[in-house]
């Protein structure tokens, strides 16, 4: 099965600490634009089907934001000085009930390891990130729920890895991950995960060693993204 991933992450503008509009610095009509109220940038790298090469042209498009804008800092996570932030995906397949089920189990459960939770619920009482959030789009859908995920190339690259991985896991090897997870603790679920994995692209099994060492670190989301980038 083939399919693409995409997606428009948001990021929060700070100039010396302090929050900044992004339609003072960018464009809406770029890669490195504007969310629909212009308060927050947001990010269009277009979709690939590989999450390696997703998380190289995000990469390539933080480099651009920054020459266009050096002055400023820039935050991931759910919720930063007022804002909900967020990690959209795209999908250009038919959403159905056991493919957002997959996502759902299998991204929350990151979430629950590596996020913010204080920003996580702000967010969500601010009408943003529900569960299965979905939206149906002319490519596929759009899977709302998920807070900025661009705080490092670690958690960019293993959230395309996963995500990927639960669209193919419900489509072709019809896993039932919400069962598999039951009452396991999301880091438990998470580690074993691979064992469960009857399909293994050539291109997730990156992610997926990224994802047995993000899960035994303690993450900071209220720090610029540039330097996790390798973009001073």
């Amino acid at each position: 099965m083939s399919f693409t991933i995409g997606c428009d992450p948001e990021l929060l503008c700070r100039r010396e600490g302090r929050y900044v509009p992004a339609h003072n610095y960018f464009k809406s009509n770029s890669s490195f634009g504007l969310d629909g109220c212009e308060s927050i940038a947001e990010y269009r790298p277009g979709y690939s089907e590989s999450p390696i090469d997703l998380t190289a042209k995000l990469k390539t498009i933080i480099e651009y934001g920054h020459e266009k804008a050096p002055q400023l800092e820039f935050y991931a996570g759910h919720y930063v000085d007022d804002h909900p932030i967020g990690g959209h995906l795209h999908f250009a397949i038919a959403p159905n009930p056991e493919i957002v089920n997959s996502l759902d189990t299998v991204l929350y459960s990151l979430s629950n390891c590596i996020d913010d939770k204080q920003q996580r619920q702000r967010r969500e009482r601010s009408g943003y990130g529900k569960r299965k959030a979905i939206r149906t789009k002319h490519y596929g859908f759009e899977y709302r729920t998920p807070g900025s995920w661009l705080l490092c190339p670690s958690t960019t690259l293993v959230t395309f890895t996963l995500a990927k991985l639960a669209v193919i896991g419900a489509t072709e090897d019809h896993l039932d991950f919400e069962q598999i997870k039951a009452r396991q603790h999301s880091s438990t679920f998470l580690k074993n995960l691979k064992n469960h994995l009857i399909t293994i692209p050539d291109d997730c099994r990156e992610g997926l060693k990224e994802l047995d060492m993000l899960l035994d670190k303690v993450l900071n989301w209220n720090e610029n993204i540039l330097p996790n980038w390798g973009v001073q």
